[in-house]
This record gives C-alpha cells, sequence and structure tokens, in this order.
C-alpha cells in the first residue's frame, strides 16, 4: 500500500489525559540533547509516519537531496497508525520498508491519528484509549516499531514527539503518546525522542498557537493547519530545516 502523497485527514477523538507540556517538555528535551551528540550523517535515510509526516517528510527529502552523499526515502500512511494494526500494519509495514531501502537512519512520527479504541492480542478485548491497559499495549507497540526499525539495519531513530494541539482534549492525548514515546525511547540506544514544540509553540506558553515569527524573516507565518493539529508547509519546513542542523550539521 503506497501512500506517500496523499490529502491528510482529520480523526476522530476521545479523552485521554496527561502531564503539563512543560514538565513534558523539559523531560523529552532531556532525552533528546542527551543522545544527539553523534550526527545522524549516514545514508539511506527513511522518512516515515502517519499524515504527521506527510509535508515534513517531503520538506526533509528536498532539503536532504541538498546534502552530498545523503540518500533519502519518504512514506506516510494517511489515517493510520498504532492502535489499529488491524486497519494498517505498521510493524509489517516498517519491514517492508527497511527490505526495500535499507536506511541507516529513520525519521518518524506517529500518534496523531491513535486516539481511538484499540483491540489486544489474541483474544483480548477492545479497550478504550486512557486506559491502563490500552496505555500499556500502546506502548509496547511504540518499543515494537523501534525494535523492527533497529533489526532493518537503522543506526539511528529519531522519534518526533507530538507538538501541542489546538483543543484540550487533543493536547491531553498528545502529550499521554509523547510520554510513551520518551519513555521507551530512553530504553533503547541509538533512539532519540525529539521534541520539536519549541519551532511552532508559543513562545510565553509553550502551548499551541497558529502563527510564529519567521526567525529568518521576522514575519508572522502560520505554522499549523486549520484543524489545529498539523503542521502548515512553513511549519514543515521549519522543522525540516531544524532536523537537519541538529543531525545532519
Amino acid at each position: 500500500m503506497k501512500e506517500r502523497r496523499c490529502i491528510h485527514r482529520r480523526a476522530g477523538w476521545l479523552r485521554l489525559w496527561g502531564t503539563p507540556w512543560l514538565a513534558l517538555t523539559g523531560l523529552a528535551l532531556t532525552v533528546a540533547i542527551g543522545r544527539a551528540e553523534t550526527p545522524a550523517a549516514a545514508s539511506p535515510v527513511l522518512l516515515l509516519g502517519d499524515s504527521m509526516m506527510r509535508l515534513p517528510g517531503q520538506a526533509m527529502e528536498r532539503e536532504l537531496a541538498r546534502l552530498p552523499g545523503i540518500e533519502a526515502r519518504s512514506f506516510s500512511g494517511i489515517g493510520t497508525g498504532l492502535a489499529r494494526l488491524d486497519a494498517f500494519d505498521w510493524l509489517g509495514k516498517i519491514d517492508e520498508l527497511c527490505a526495500e531501502h535499507r536506511p541507516k537512519v529513520a525519521v518518524v512520527a506517529l500518534g496523531a491519528n491513535d486516539r481511538q479504541p484499540m483491540k489486544l492480542p489474541g483474544p483480548g478485548d477492545v479497550v478504550p484509549p486512557g486506559s491502563p491497559e490500552w496505555n500499556a499495549e500502546y506502548a509496547a507497540r511504540i518499543g515494537q516499531a523501534m525494535d523492527r526499525l533497529a533489526a532493518g539495519g537503522c543506526e539511528r531513530i529519531i522519534w518526533l514527539l507530538l507538538p501541542p494541539m489546538r483543543d484540550s482534549v487533543v493536547d491531553a492525548f498528545a502529550r499521554n503518546v509523547n510520554q510513551a514515546i520518551v519513555a521507551e525511547a530512553a530504553r533503547r540506544p541509538g533512539v532519540t525522542a525529539h521534541d520539536f514544540s519549541r519551532l511552532v509553540a508559543d513562545r510565553r506558553t509553550g502551548g499551541y498557537t497558529d502563527r510564529i515569527m519567521d526567525p529568518q524573516t521576522a514575519a508572522a507565518i502560520r505554522v499549523r493547519d486549520p484543524d489545529g493539529i498539523h503542521l502548515t508547509p512553513d511549519g514543515a519546513r521549519l522543522l525540516a530545516l531544524a532536523l537537519i542542523r541538529e543531525y545532519w550539521p
């Protein structure tokens, strides 16, 4: 199933709880900075994820193509995630992408579409997001995805945390997902939980904002889509350039 160039769509959302953004941001940055000392300059680079990766993946492909010796490929599965592996098998897709591209570095964005009930393995029940069973199984799937990428040859995995969201319920869900990503990344060498919220968040509060000041032109630019979830082309460009500055200096 090849959906590299698709229009994103909004997912349904349920309620979930998490910790304050500023506290989580500090934890996430600690993980990212602690593991970012060695640049991810190897090639090929695989950019994969759900609709949150569509525009950033395209932007990173363009920018990485300017660097000598770096080959990048992107794949975005719109409307997919780790909660519904029965609808789209991301673990199997990771194996397929790794076999096809033999990546040394992976940049991942997953989680934005996952606020929905999840069926536990085997004869298990369907559990709602926010329940202890959902949280445990979802964290396990994040860990499995990281392990599949490592087994597929990735020496470096950069997993993007979800940025602040406009809707408070969606924002709480994003924080819950980020907690799981940070915890699973901390257990695995070569995996970075990368918090890019400082690029697109309100500078005073650290929370959601539609617009920021472009650091290059000082003009106000829109960095978030009208749905309050996804990045705009300008937001994706800022993220792509920031990632390349940090990991491909």
